[in-house]
């Protein structure tokens, strides 16, 4: 079963810990890119109106992104499993609802979003299948599905490369840039080796979703997926 399974809720304790510089050590982490693949990410939409589910919305960084890139967005709803990081959302009520739940029980109705967006958040999944699933039987008929997130390369050479900057540079860097708090981005590692290889969770998109479109980045250790209900 791709997913962290009962590696969950150690990562998520772990995740609770960086409410208080989550985008600091994001920045850092993906060497300063990480705003311009959300706004990709979001722009995967496509023109969507009505509501968007932000699934794993942590601190409203994808949210935000939601909202520039998409103007006739009507509502966000910013999940999250952590009441901590949805509160450091700084992010305009009106047209925003923070709810607390898990990607495998949402608490929405079936049919019920016109968009879903997940930045860096699938692979904290308890059970990745259950986990999209789910994400499918929110979205309404005509909806569309837009991923970031960390990638596994298919290539031997390109996983070795990828593996050794999650599970040794990152953690290095982010310490330089943030002190003691930055080992941290430790924690990113276990939740990268617990990914399905490219090929596969493609594969397994496919099996969910309909026309499914993959960009790679940086070596194949970002992707970027867009598709449709079905």
């Amino acid at each position: 079963m791709p997913g962290l399974g009962k590696d969950w809720w150690r990562v998520i304790r772990a995740l609770d810990k960086l409410t208080c510089f989550y985008d600091e050590l994001n920045s850092v982490i993906s060497l300063g890119r990480d705003k311009e693949l959300r706004k990709v990410a979001a722009r995967n939409l496509g023109n969507v109106d009505g509501v968007v589910l932000d699934a794993g919305a942590g601190n409203g960084a994808m949210t935000k992104a939601v909202l520039a890139e998409n103007p006739n967005v009507g509502l966000v709803v910013m999940l999250d499993f952590l009441p901590e990081m949805l509160k450091k959302a700084d992010v305009e009520r009106s047209i925003c609802e923070k709810v607390i739940g898990v990607f495998e029980a949402i608490p929405l109705r079936s049919n019920s979003v016109d968009g879903v967006t997940m930045a860096f958040s699938l692979r904290d999944a308890y059970d990745m299948k259950v986990a999209l699933q789910n994400i499918k039987r929110v979205m309404k008929d005509c909806g569309r599905l837009a991923i970031l997130e960390l990638g596994k390369p298919d290539h031997a050479l390109k996983r070795f490369l990828v593996a050794l900057y999650w599970r040794f540079i990152s953690p290095m860097l982010a310490f330089i840039k943030l002190g003691r708090k930055g080992l941290l981005a430790y924690e990113i590692y276990p939740t990268y080796a617990k990914m399905p290889k490219n090929s596969a969770l493609i594969s397994l998109m496919k099996t969910l979703f309909g026309n499914v479109r993959v960009e790679k980045k940086m070596l194949d250790g970002v992707l970027l997926i867009s598709a449709s209900h079905g």
